[in-house]
């Protein structure tokens, strides 16, 4: 990286093959205002390397935007990034800037509550994430009885394919990001039909745009002030709706403490592992 270089927006989390091209331009659009705003020429921009990882996607000293997960946020990225909110999607589990996970199992299982999922088999994305590993121990941790709940749990590498796993049989159950459901029944409605929600999880603040810490207060209000405006934008109306993006908060980090209560909480209850 070139001294006085930035990294153009770069929004991994919900990037699916189905909905790329709306992605690019909510990219391009957030990267062109936020260069506007802080006198950034075209040619300070270093593109990303296609293969780079997200947590060196995260911390990238020149990064311009980015989004993470809240668990990162709250764990190995803290005092890494500058948080500045979150968007709010349209979805069912969504209510403003926070959202939940549905606890889904396939459309035929013989299960209807919590305490039937005893001794199935769990999938989750990732370790590191609050939608599908956080808010289903946060969930389970009261019923579990203080020891391990499921038969098995295994890690899938994201939600797309936990779903996947639960619809042919593979799993019985995955806590899956409420935005990321909604994508599912809007994108991939057969994969949808096989599956149902069989709870809800509790709320967090969904998942956090953050920029590098290296760009200064002033910077970061603007840049905060600048995603507030394309993400209500009418120009940016159409790409938006299609990725369930319908505002913008502005957040602080105290507002992600629920992720870390539900983490105390589930040790509290002796489930500190998903198990």
């Amino acid at each position: 990286m070139t001294p006085g270089q930035f990294r153009p927006v770069r929004l991994p989390m919900y990037d699916w093959p189905e909905v790329a091209e709306e992605t690019r331009e909510l990219e391009e659009a957030l990267t062109d205002e936020i260069c506007s705003v802080l006198s950034i020429a075209s040619t300070r921009l270093d593109p990303w390397d296609p293969g780079v990882g997200l947590y060196d996607l995260w911390t990238d000293p020149a990064l311009l935007l980015g989004q993470t997960c809240g668990y990162p946020l709250t764990h190995e990225l803290a005092g890494k990034v500058h948080l500045l909110g979150a968007p709010n999607y349209k979805a069912p589990g969504c209510n403003g800037s926070r959202y939940c996970s549905q606890i889904v199992v396939a459309e035929n299982s013989p299960f209807h509550a919590l305490a039937d999922l005893k001794g199935v088999r769990a999938v989750f994305n990732s370790p590191d994430s609050q939608s599908g590993m956080n808010a289903l121990r946060d969930t389970i941790a009261p019923i579990a009885g203080g020891g391990g709940f499921f038969q098995s749990v295994s890690e899938s590498g994201g939600h797309l394919a936990s779903m996947d796993a639960v619809a042919d049989g593979r799993a019985d159950v995955a806590a899956i990001d409420a935005v990321c459901w909604a994508l599912a029944q809007q994108e991939k409605p057969s994969l949808a039909k096989r599956l149902r929600v069989l709870a809800q999880t509790a709320q967090a603040p969904s998942l956090p745009f953050v920029t590098s810490v290296q760009l200064g207060g002033r910077a970061h209000e603007e840049v905060c002030a600048a995603v507030s405006r394309v993400l209500s934008n009418p120009q940016t109306k159409k790409s938006r709706k299609r990725l369930r993006i319908c505002g913008f908060s502005k957040l602080v980090q105290d507002d992600y403490k629920i992720i870390l209560e539900m983490e105390t909480n589930a040790r509290r209850w002796g489930y500190p592992v998903l198990t």
